[in-house]
């Protein structure tokens, strides 16, 4: 009895040990989500889809923000109260694939090196009524009065990134990245204060309203779909 029950055992033990052993594989599909874009009140979602040999990508975002302007609130030109959806394509090439590699304490862990192409669009609000302050130089006197704002952007870009991706823990993917473009945009801007003065339409570089070349860097993490 002692022969079949050792065998047993053995042959139960093999699938623990051929899992320590396996070659990490790349998935097909990773959910992945921008941290950074937190910082402007934008939630930044999406997967990106691996073909077979894990050589080339195809990634779909979508983003939605929602900066509050409830009550009311002091503004200043260029400030932005964006409310709106945008998305953004991306097609990735893996110059040497995206695969297993070992670190010299025998861990795995995948990684790839890529250059990618995208496009993004996306139409945004920015509607409100806000606290304009004005001082005059000759008197030293500050007034306020109320100013009625309302923003309609249409905007769409294009560009490259270069970036690393790697696993981390074998379970979190960590997707460095940078690169450039242009974005466009279409904006239609409605400045109506209560007293007449004349405004800037100003839109920094991380409005929805930006016009010119873009920066694009950043972090994304993903885990497997």
């Amino acid at each position: 009895m002692k022969t079949p029950l050792f065998a047993l055992l053995f042959l139960a033990c093999i699938p623990v040990f051929s899992q320590d052993d396996e070659i990490l594989t790349a998935p097909r599909a990773l959910f992945k989500v921008s941290p950074q874009n937190f910082a402007i009140n934008t939630l930044k979602v999406g997967a990106e889809i691996f073909n077979k040999p894990r050589t080339k990508s195809y990634s779909l975002f979508l983003y939605g923000r929602f900066d509050s302007n409830n009550d009311t609130q002091t503004y200043y030109f260029g400030d932005d109260f964006y409310k709106g959806l945008g998305g953004e394509f991306q097609y990735r090439k893996y110059l040497n694939g995206f695969k297993s590699y070992q670190t010299k304490r025998g861990k795995d862990f995948l990684q790839g090196i890529y250059v990618a192409g995208y496009l993004t669009g996306g139409t945004y609000s920015n509607k409100g009524e806000f606290i304009q302050y004005s001082y005059n130089n000759n008197t030293g006197q500050q007034n306020s009065y109320m100013v009625s704002v309302d923003d309609q952007v249409v905007n769409w870009g294009t560009g490259f990134t270069i970036g690393v991706h790697r696993t981390i823990w074998r379970v979190l993917f960590i997707d460095a990245y940078i690169g450039g473009g242009i974005q466009w945009s279409d904006f239609d801007r409605k400045f109506n204060p209560s007293l007449p003065m004349s405004y800037s339409s100003y839109s920094g570089i991380t409005s929805p309203g930006y016009q010119g070349i873009m920066p694009k860097f950043g972090v994304s993490l993903g885990v497997a779909l």
